[in-house]
Order: structure tokens, then sequence, then C-alpha cells
């Protein structure tokens, strides 16, 4: 009896040739000649360039799609080889079942298995262990060149923006891009600055800065939040390259890989200095930036880029908290053009779940509390703690500087005898490289520790005593001058003073008022954290008009 015979073929990467789908298909169709069964060209599904691993393949669905019709489409499936169809053991056997089951023979012609014969589960099931352990090898032997190639100092990944991989034989190298280096520092110096993720993208894109990479099928590319900070968590960066910290695991039943944290120990950490585009300063304070955000910020079940109130455009939300039920108030009315913004309890005016029903404009909420704040940490007590919490912490920084300048002016005697000794040798031996580089080299020390003692570069003793100083001028402005600034590094800012204010509906003739109840950090993060400026209704804080 002639039989009609659908084919299914597949080859898995982009290193392989096409070719490989019309041999597999060629096989095919020698086979159904020589049984002398129909060869429907209708009938063949083809997936290119795809893993067996997984079953999320257009062919492969097409092919699945095809088998549930009635009537059938043929009655015989052929393959060249079982791992054509599937990687899998469990879907293998899975599919053959089914597909015997509706009335489908499965024939994998190269390996002589028909699911037809008595011992073809077993015959079957031995060839698709195989095919099952070969991709699990094959994952292990690349992990272990790669790793093998990281060991040598050869990168094992993709591009990477601000360097150029230079080819060496099969392998690739690093070289740092100098052009793409200096917005990597932009970049770096923005967030340092307390711009945030948001802005910092829309500012390269205003500026038409080329981003990392184009989207697929697109012939430019815009910068974006994730990509940015991608870049300000990248140890490569600071010249510190960790290799094996992820794994990728494949979700069963697709092709999708996840990403999986691997134990710390399984790390691979490598120094590369002259991979470093950004200096241990500037790296730690963008790295102290990040967590003091997300501490701050990444609140929530499901967290994201930040929580939703530290993207808001108006200033107090998140900081002000309903003092009936404690829910965050939000502008529940005015957004865009509706007319003035306006805070509420969404508990009230979403669910009806809080007596609160009192409704203030934002601008009104936003001026009157940051004048009574600024009142508030004016006092003379607040001052009075400044300057001595100032005193305080200047006395025990420059007790650090004088124990750090007499080390270096230690250092300085040393090299100098050094030096002296150097030059005696040279006049009494003659001219010697070795000793021309040592003195070279002691001369350089010598210049750096002058350099630290007498400049005001970042890290020379003026400018540690000028940070200190700046922080009285950068905690007691004029805080209205906060709205004048982007709000959500605005936000950042004053999340270091305070952390909620409770708003305390009270009742009055008309609509009645609020009250705010809080306290105020006034070195917002520096010291010991135990001054703060209570804000408390009837205590100084409470404004003497309506509305607040």
């Amino acid at each position: 009896m002639s039989l009609r015979c659908g084919a299914y073929a597949r080859y898995s990467s982009d290193r392989q040739s096409p070719a490989s789908i019309q041999d597999q298909l060629r096989k095919c169709r020698e086979f159904a000649e020589r049984q002398g069964w129909e060869f429907l060209e209708t009938n063949v599904y083809v997936d290119e360039e795809l893993s067996g691993a997984g079953a999320d393949r257009p062919g492969y669905n097409r092919l699945l799609e095809a088998t549930s019709r009635q009537p059938l489409p043929f009655e015989v499936l052929l393959l060249d080889d079982t791992s054509r169809l599937s990687r899998n053991l469990g879907n293998t056997m899975n599919l053959v079942d089914r597909l015997k089951f509706i009335g489908i023979r499965v024939v994998a012609v190269s390996q002589g298995i028909d699911s037809e014969d008595e011992q073809a589960d077993v015959i079957l099931t031995v060839h698709s262990l195989v095919d099952s352990l070969y991709i699990k090898e094959l994952a292990k032997k690349t992990h272990r060149g790669l790793e093998g190639r990281a060991l040598q100092g050869f990168h094992t990944g993709g591009r990477c923006f601000g360097y150029d991989n230079v080819r060496e034989g099969s392998s690739v190298r690093l070289q740092i891009n100098d052009m793409e280096a200096a917005i990597v520092r932009r970049i770096f110096e923005m967030a340092a600055e307390g711009a945030s993720l948001r802005t910092i993208a829309k500012t390269l894109n205003k500026d038409h800065i080329h981003s990392p990479r184009p989207r697929a099928g697109k012939h430019y590319a815009t910068w974006c939040p994730t990509a940015v900070r991608e870049m300000l968590r990248r140890d490569l960066y600071a010249g510190r390259i960790v290799w094996n910290r992820s794994r990728f695991v494949k979700q069963p039943g697709t092709n999708k890989r996840l990403r999986r944290e691997r134990p710390e120990n399984e790390w691979r950490i490598a120094e590369r200095p002259d991979l470093r585009i950004i200096d241990g300063g500037l790296w730690t304070r963008v790295q102290a930036r990040l967590e003091f955000v997300a501490m701050t910020f990444g609140k929530g079940k499901f967290p994201g880029l930040l929580h939703r109130s530290s993207s808001s455009p108006y200033l107090l939300t998140g900081f002000l908290k309903c003092g009936t039920c404690g829910a965050n108030l939000v502008v529940v009315t005015g957004r865009g053009k509706q007319g003035h913004p306006r805070y509420g309890c969404p508990q009230n005016f979403h669910r009806g779940a809080c007596p609160n029903k009192l409704k203030e404009r934002a601008d009104w909420i936003e001026d009157r509390l940051l004048s009574q704040l600024q009142e508030a940490i004016l006092q003379p007590e607040a001052l009075d703690y400044a300057l001595y919490e100032f005193e305080r912490q200047l006395a025990a920084s420059l007790l650090d500087l004088t124990n750090h300048v007499a080390r270096m002016r230690q250092r300085s005697g040393e090299i100098q005898q050094e030096l002296d000794n150097l030059i005696a040798t040279a006049a009494a031996c003659g001219h010697s490289p070795a000793l021309v580089k040592a003195i070279n080299d002691r001369e350089q020390e010598l210049k750096n520790i002058s350099r630290q003692l007498l400049s005001t570069e970042p890290e020379s003793v003026s400018s540690h005593v000028a940070r200190i100083r700046q922080f009285v001028s950068d905690r007691f402005g004029n805080i209205r001058k906060i709205l004048n600034t982007d709000v959500l590094r605005a936000k950042g800012e004053l999340a270091k003073h305070i952390s909620e204010i409770r708003m305390v509906p009270q009742a009055g003739e008309k609509k009645g008022h609020y009250t705010a109840e809080g306290e105020w950090n006034l070195l917002g993060g520096y010291g010991d954290g135990e001054k703060c400026v209570r804000m408390v209704a009837g205590g100084g804080f409470e404004p003497p008009t309506f509305g607040l």
C-alpha cells in the first residue's frame, strides 16, 4: 500500500550550513521512493537556526497543528534522525506517542527506527537519551572553552559599549574606544551628581549621542533608562572583570533562555586596570547613589526601575501619608489640563475605604510645607547644632588628615634619601638603565606626594577640607530652590532628610485643612542622625492659614 509521507528537518545555528536542510530532505525522499511511498512536498516542515532543546519552533508548531486536523494530512512522518525532532528526551517520546495514537508512523531513516516495530520504544529511548546527553555535554565543553579564554585575558562576550573587539586569531581582546569611553564617563558623572536614569537617557538623546546598538530592523537607536542602569552596574568600566557570574537555563517547552545567578564562590574575578574607564572614586559614588535610590524608592512586590512614586512629576508624592489610613497621598484630580493637581487619599477616592475626603492643591501644600520646614530648621537651636556637628566632624577629619599628611611627609623623606643613594651609585658606577628607571620612579612618586599635599585635586588635603565645609551650605540653603531643579533629583535629595510626612485631616467650617507631623533630619545622612526637628501639629509646624 502506498503511504503518504510528510517530513521534518532542522539545523541548530548559523554556523551550520543551510544546505543541511536539503540534505536531510533528500534522504527522506530517497527512503520514500525505495518504499514506494508518496512524498508530499506540501507537508514538509522546516526550522532553521533553532535549537532542538525547546519546543517553540515555527516549523515544529506547524507540524503539531497539521497533525491535529482531520482527516490526517499524511500517514508517515520522515526524519533524518531523532535529534532533528528534539534533543529533549521527554519531548521526543511524548510527540512520538501522540502521533502513534492518532495513526501516524514516525521513521528516522538514517537510524533505521520505525515506530511500528516492536522494539521501537526501546531503540527510540536510547537514541533520544543520547541526543539529550549530547547537548548537555556540548554545553559543558563550550563553558570549559570559554573559561579557558577568560583566564587567558580574552573577551568571551559580544560587543560592549566603550570598547572595541580586537581579534587575535580565533579569540578577541577588548581595547578601550576613546570616543565611547568619554560618553561612559559622562553618564557616570551625571549619575554621581544625582541625575535619574530617565534624565540621563533624555539628555543623551537630546544631544544626539549614539547609543550602544540599534534595535533589530532599525538603522538608528536611542538611549533608554534600562541601558543606562546596566552600564552603571558594569564592573568592567572600573577595570574589574567578573566572569561566570550567571548561567542561562531554558524555560521548559521553549527556547527562551533565562538568567540565573551563580554562587559567588564560582565567580572568576580578574583585575584589569588596562581596561579601566571609570576611576575608583567616581565608581564608588555612583554605586552608593544607586544603593541609596534602591533602598529609598525600590519598594513594592514587583520592583522595576524605581517605585512609581519616585518617577512622579509631583515633588511630595511618596512622602505624604494619609493621617487616617496611612496610605500614600497622591494626586487624584487635576492632572494634565483638568485644572490644579490636588492631593487626596486614594483609599477614599478610588475605593471609599477611608473617611478622609479632603483634597488639597499640590502647589499650596508644597509652598506651605517647605516654607514651614525652612522656618523650623533655621531656628537658633538647629543652627547651633549644625555648627557643633560641623566642628566635631571637621576635628575628626583633620585628625585623620594629619596622620595621612604625616605618613606622606615621612615617605617623602624616605624617597629623597633613596634618590640621593641612587644618584651617588650612578656617579660611582656610571650609566645604567636600571638605575635611571629607579630614579625616575622615585621622582614620580615624590611629585605625586607633593601634588596631594599642595594641590586642590580630589585626593588632596585642601579638597578634603573643602568637601567637609561644603555640606553646611548644601544642607541649609533655600529649601524652595529644590522646586527649580529636576524633580526626580529633588526627590532623592529630599529623601535624605525625611522619610514621611503624616497629613492629618482637621475638621473646619468649610472643608477643613491638613496639619503635618513628622521629623526632618538636619544633616541628611551626615553625623549620628539623632538630631531631628520635630514637625507636629500645633508645635510650630502647623501653618496659620487654611489649606495645610
